[in-house]
């Protein structure tokens, strides 16, 4: 094998003639065949990679019940798997250290890979619950407001404010008993409503230097005002997230890294980048919102408060201008097209701080020191692109790590549930988006980030029940596997004595499991085919424009109805973000090239409003040939609220652009000869 990489590099290096004879910097015929020969030689031969990394919970058993674990996990054809310590008693303590020593012994005994679950629980940002002990300044922030009615003319008015400013108070009782402390004011504005039917008039008076030790000194003008009150608060957020780091703070951040990270690396250092593989991050988010798994929390929801840091003051004075905390009580309530305006610039510069002081932090630590950082986070019924347990924009929140991830538990998909909801425990599904967008969402992003080489995790088979045996697990592995991933994750083995009631099935339990000893054809057969469908290219006819700005901006359709029509028809795709069209697409023989990736056109869902740059991008391709088609409509206006009049225009009668309806998006591809394979 290193022959046949040593050779294709010097041939890549050498650049003969025809060698960029197709798209991707494809390498020539013959070292194609020698590559694809070896690999099939490797699985006629059983010696095929490993690409299964099964959870293994740590209770704080016996040595001898470990190893006799680790020894089920490789009789099964695994060779690696994922720690986790959520149930375990003594997380970075003796206990904790003496069984990760016994993993990572029959780790290295068998030849296998060690990852490790890189909290105390899930999700992953509690660091040990070391956040509390850390600065201040470190612990987490939200922004919340209240407000007050009032009504006009009232020369001389004062309000007491103070009282909306004590943590833990209950409107219309006794501040005596709830009262914790004090929020940090960040703005008072006054707005009018209307009369008739309290709707906010737009009308805005700030009053913020009006307030003095507590109390606002006002002379109320004539009619009916709301009056916001806008505070930083450190306790006003989801109760079971208080003690977390912050996400949006480097430093904060720094609190995980160095409680778990660094001494894991301190007592393995020898083992990083060998049989210590790296790290895995499960579910981190926002959790902002009190009902922690409410995957509609986003701004514009009425009494929830919002994720906050130090940094947010300067980046929103940046792009809402000097007096935007004039603005910020448009993140809770409706004003027209301002609201719209506030909330995406909000939601930009969260998402974008997540991803560089989170995600990108952890995986720059990873890669300095030899291992790889790979997880997910949550993607339910769309909250991927949202707030609350999500982490506001799937490719930002994972561009750091080094494989793509995703999981698929309690349900989410249901064979012949692909557009009925099915009911779960966590409440019903949106079977569109588990069915026809999850995988092929975290696939994109394995094939468009050159650092993951192609590689999409999934995490698998979890919380299921009993219920699931090998039949549904096989159908689950080729659902994934034909959109893409080629990493998993089952979910999971146990050390606890049957029947552990902790989200069955597990897949060992304790020899109880009567599948268990046919579990190994499916994990070879998982490796087999993983691995014809890694290194290669993927291809695809179309790429369609990741919806998450679109949301944040106003009336949007999701990503994946489009790519519902598309994969019906045989038509395959990849779902791209905004931010890889504005800075590494480029058009290359009349293809969109991202990374290794060309495809022949571009579909954005219907969009009331996209960034203005995106529109100025979408011109610049239809000038150079791509097409453009645009479902169900062209955007209204910029999310940013820039005149992009010019450019809409230039859409609206560019040859290179057509709208299309959704339902006749495939049909319209198909016979303009956009797809590659036909099926009656």
């Amino acid at each position: 094998e290193r022959m046949v990489c040593e050779s294709a590099a010097k041939i890549r290096k050498e650049r003969p003639p025809g060698f960029d004879r197709k798209p991707g910097g494809a390498f020539p015929p013959r070292v194609q065949e020698a590559i694809m020969n070896y690999r099939l030689q490797q699985l006629l031969e059983g010696h095929e990679p490993n690409y299964i990394l099964p959870f293994l919970w740590q209770h704080g058993e016996e040595e001898g019940v470990i190893r006799e674990e680790m020894a089920r996990v490789h009789e099964a054809g695994i060779g690696a798997v994922c720690v986790e310590a959520r149930p375990h008693p003594d997380f970075l303590g003796p206990k904790w250290w003496s069984d990760l020593d016994v993993i990572m012994d029959e780790a290295r005994k068998r030849g296998m890979k060690v990852w490790l679950l890189d909290d105390d629980h899930f999700p992953t940002g509690h660091a040990a619950g070391k956040v509390m002990e850390a600065p201040e300044e470190l612990h987490r922030l939200f922004l919340g407001e209240r407000y007050i009615d009032t009504l006009g003319p009232a020369a001389g008015a004062s309000l007491l404010l103070d009282t909306l400013l004590l943590t833990g108070l209950r409107p219309t009782y006794s501040t005596v008993d709830y009262a914790q402390g004090r929020n940090k004011l960040v703005s008072v504005v006054a707005v009018r409503r209307d009369p008739s039917d309290g709707t906010l008039l737009g009308e805005c008076v700030d009053l913020t230097e009006k307030v003095h030790e507590g109390v606002l000194y006002w002379d109320i003008p004539e009619g009916h005002w709301r009056v916001f009150v806008i505070s930083e608060n450190k306790k006003d957020g989801s109760k079971a997230q208080e003690d977390y780091l912050n996400p949006l703070d480097r430093e904060s951040v720094r609190i995980l890294l160095d409680t778990v990270y660094e001494a894991v690396y301190e007592r393995y250092k020898a083992d990083f980048g060998h049989t210590f593989a790296g790290f895995f991050s499960d579910e981190p988010g926002f959790y902002n919102d009190k009902t922690t798994f409410n995957f509609e929390s986003r701004p514009g929801k009425p009494g929830v408060s919002l994720p906050w840091s130090r940094e947010m003051p300067a980046l929103l004075e940046q792009e809402l201008g000097e007096d935007y905390r004039k603005h910020l009580y448009l993140l809770w309530h409706d004003a027209g097209e301002q609201s719209k305006i506030v909330r995406y610039t909000y939601m930009n510069i969260v998402s974008k701080l997540y991803g560089e002081n989170f995600c990108d932090q952890i995986g720059e630590w990873c890669r300095a020191r030899g291992v790889e950082y790979i997880g997910h986070v949550l993607e339910d019924n769309n909250v991927h692109a949202r707030l609350g347990c999500g982490a506001g924009h799937f490719y930002r929140s994972l561009w750091g790590q080094d494989m793509s991830g995703l999981d698929v538990v309690l349900w989410q998909i249901v064979p012949g549930f692909d557009e009925l909801s099915f009911r779960t425990t966590s409440g019903e599904t949106d079977s569109e988006f588990f069915h026809y967008g999850l995988a092929k969402l975290g696939a994109s992003l394995g094939h468009i980030d050159p650092k993951k080489q192609g590689r999409t995790m999934c995490e698998v088979y979890g919380a299921y029940g009993w219920t699931e045996g090998l039949k549904l697990m096989k159908w689950i592995t080729d659902h994934m596997l034909v959109r893409g991933v080629n990493y998993f994750v089952p979910h999971s083995f146990t050390q606890r004595a049957y029947p552990d009631p902790d989200c069955p099935p597990h897949l060992y339990a304790g020899g109880k499991n009567p599948q268990y000893r046919y579990y190994k054809h499916l994990n070879r057969y998982m490796n087999r085919i993983s691995h014809l469908l890694s290194g290669g290219r993927h291809v695809a006819t179309a790429s369609v424009l990741y919806h998450a700005e679109a949301e944040w901006s106003g009336e949007a359709m999701y990503f994946h109805k489009p790519v519902k029509e598309l994969m019906r028809r045989q038509i395959d795709c990849d779902v791209l973000p905004i931010d890889v069209l504005l800075h590494s697409a480029k058009v290359e023989d009349s293809k969109l090239r991202v990374h290794r990736e060309d495809y022949e056109c571009l579909i954005v869902p219907f969009a009331e409003a996209l960034p203005a740059a995106m529109l100025r991008r979408l011109a610049e391709f239809a000038d150079q040939g791509i097409p453009v088609r645009f479902v169900e409509g062209l955007p209204l206006r910029s999310s940013e609220g820039q005149d992009v009049s010019a450019e809409l225009a230039c859409l609206a009668e560019h040859r290179s652009v057509k709208r299309v309806a959704l339902n006749e998006l495939a049909p319209d591809l198909t016979a303009e000869g956009y797809y590659d394979v036909r099926a009656s």
